[in-house]
């Protein structure tokens, strides 16, 4: 087998645990931190929040490719890839991969968190090359779908550095109802591996498990956001707005 062939093999394959690389990465910079256990004896108040909004960043990025995708893309499918369309406008039109994007600076933000530089030297690498052939997998699929409309989006857009100067207007409106719905559990869990984080910093630091008047702030108001949404996404329809026009366009 060819290198690229194995590589588009190994991309089908990693893009159905693609939801378990954060799991392996956090359990490597919680080992990381015990053995780095000193470092957390010096205060660091603006730079674990400046992290943190660096996060946010990141899944602002997410929110943005989310509630502006077409129908059947961008989705959180892991058995096969799916596409109905290729997604040109918007911040699509920025960049090729925007949800890989912004995953990429959410992780960055937890590894930097660490303050350990080698945390994020290694998983800046461990990121690009499991992404690496997820993309190769996913233009491929789309390479063989659409053909020359792909190959044609691909000569103009970057894979994954953002360039303004191709930026062509949204061609759907923002679907704030899709953004909630699927975005609520990834925002939440951004929350939780901060304060977790933090609540180990805190422990190895001042031998006290505890949390900082802002992070409990922090913690208490997306907690709330959390809960609400996850009421109303399992017990109305308030969410799921979109859906029920969705399947009425089809039925008509």
């Amino acid at each position: 087998m060819k290198a690229y062939d194995a590589m588009i093999t190994q991309g089908n394959w990693l893009f159905r645990f693609r939801s378990y690389l954060p799991l392996a990465l956090i359990t490597f910079a919680i080992i990381c931190t015990w053995v780095y256990r000193d470092l957390y004896t010096i205060k660091s108040g603006l730079y674990d929040i400046l992290c943190f909004l660096m996060a946010l960043g990141g899944e602002a990025i997410r929110v943005t490719a989310v509630g502006y995708a077409a129908d059947n893309t961008s989705g959180r499918n892991t058995k096969r890839q799916i596409a109905d369309e290729i997604n040109q406008t918007g911040i699509y039109s920025l960049t090729r991969h925007p949800l890989y994007v912004g995953n990429f600076i959410i992780w960055l933000s937890v590894a930097l968190f660490s303050r350990i530089w080698w945390v994020v030297a290694i998983f800046t690498t461990i990121y690009w090359l499991y992404y690496e052939r997820i993309i190769l997998a996913e233009e491929k699929f789309l390479e063989e779908k659409f053909g020359e409309q792909f190959l044609n989006y691909a000569s103009r857009v970057s894979i994954l550095f953002l360039r303004f100067r191709n930026y062509v207007p949204n061609r759907y409106f923002f679907r704030p109802c899709r953004v909630l719905r699927k975005e609520n559990s990834t925002l939440f869990g951004i929350v939780v591996v901060f304060v977790i984080f933090k609540l180990f910093h805190n422990f190895l630091g001042e031998h006290l498990i505890f949390l900082q008047a802002e992070w409990v702030i922090i913690l208490v108001l997306f907690s709330i956001a959390y809960f609400v949404l996850r009421i109303f996404k399992s017990y109305t329809d308030v969410l799921r707005t979109e859906i029920q026009e969705e399947k009425i366009k089809h039925e008509e």
